[in-house]
């Protein structure tokens, strides 16, 4: 048997490793944004605010896709799924409350996914009927301890941010409160203003129009400093309880994204985040922006997922 001459060894060995280096860039397909609710509601009016320039950004089409039920589990699945490598999730705060309260989820929130950016945020406010006799969070709190499981707080379901917020109040300020659930924060809000509950959590975005007509009282703000647009209401620091809180809005990406690709991703979410025409945009809608990029999404991420198992097993919250 004659040797194989070295200049053929390496012709060889080259040949062997193009199909390896050859990777078509990413992405080489339509890229889908997986929205886990109905059209119309805020991830899907984010989703569809950066469509445009992540499209032109990827130089590829990407189709924003709702996939509502479960709240937000069925969608959230389908992009853990999936297997493309070209579909990502725009997640919101119940990502990371789900697993504290429904165990048995088809999906693994932090093992399936890996965070590439925040898009931004909206801070979350306690609010009361008017006609109820409590004109700051002292007093708030003052009555809650005082008629406990007499003040009523509306939710959007078990589970839901504004299920826990006012679990998390009852834990730190040693409250007992009534929870009622309802088929959304709408129709909870509605009954704030009819007076048929006393308070629930809510944001400005949500609460605009009641906030300006003045049929809800903003009690408290969730966050580390009062909010430019209700300069006149405290922090719940201010009143002695450490609670700062919100929903926020990100993209996630499932693992058969490739590492180039998530960092393509990152790169092209960071540089439209920062463009005046998408935080002009952001800011009329009542969306507060936050550190770009997946370090600081990573660690809001870890951060609520903590908290979130600890407030729902405190409060020995498990939806049915």
């Amino acid at each position: 048997m004659h040797p194989i001459p070295r200049r053929a060894l390496a012709t060889l060995a080259l040949g062997l490793a193009a199909p390896a280096l050859a990777q078509p860039a990413w992405p080489s397909r339509p890229v889908r944004l997986i929205v886990p609710y109905a059209a119309g509601g805020p991830s899907d009016i984010l989703a569809r605010a950066v469509q445009p320039p992540l499209q032109s950004a990827l130089g590829q089409p990407v189709v924003v896709e709702n996939r509502p039920g479960g709240g937000a589990v069925i969608g959230t699945e389908v992009a853990a799924r999936a297997e493309d490598g070209h579909t990502l999730l725009v997640a919101d705060s119940p990502h990371t409350i789900i697993p504290a309260v429904q165990p048995q989820v088809p999906y693994d929130a932090r093992a399936d996914f890996i965070p590439v950016s925040l898009l931004g945020a909206v801070t979350m406010v306690l609010m009361v009927r008017p006609t109820l006799a409590a004109a700051n969070l002292g007093e708030f709190l003052a009555l809650a301890r005082s008629r406990p499981e007499a003040v009523t707080f509306g939710s959007s379901g078990t589970g839901s941010l504004t299920h826990l917020l006012p679990e998390w109040l009852g834990m730190l300020a040693g409250a007992r409160l009534t929870i009622v659930p309802y088929r959304g924060s709408g129709p909870a809000l509605l009954d704030v203003v009819a007076g048929q509950i006393d308070a629930i959590f809510s944001s400005t975005l949500s609460a605009a129009a009641p906030l300006r007509d003045g049929q809800v009282r903003p009690i408290a703000v969730a966050a580390p400093t009062r909010l430019p647009a209700l300069p006149a209401v405290a922090t719940f620091r201010e009143g002695g309880i450490d609670m700062v809180s919100g929903n926020w809005w990100g993209v996630l990406a499932p693992r058969s994204v490739p590492e180039a690709g998530r960092a393509r991703l990152e790169a092209a979410l960071t540089a439209l985040l920062a463009d005046p025409g998408i935080t002009a945009r952001f800011a009329a809608l009542g969306i507060e922006p936050r550190p770009p990029g997946r370090a600081p999404f990573a660690a809001l991420l870890e951060s609520e997922f903590a908290n979130w198992a600890r407030v729902a097993q405190a409060a020995g919250s498990r939806a049915p």
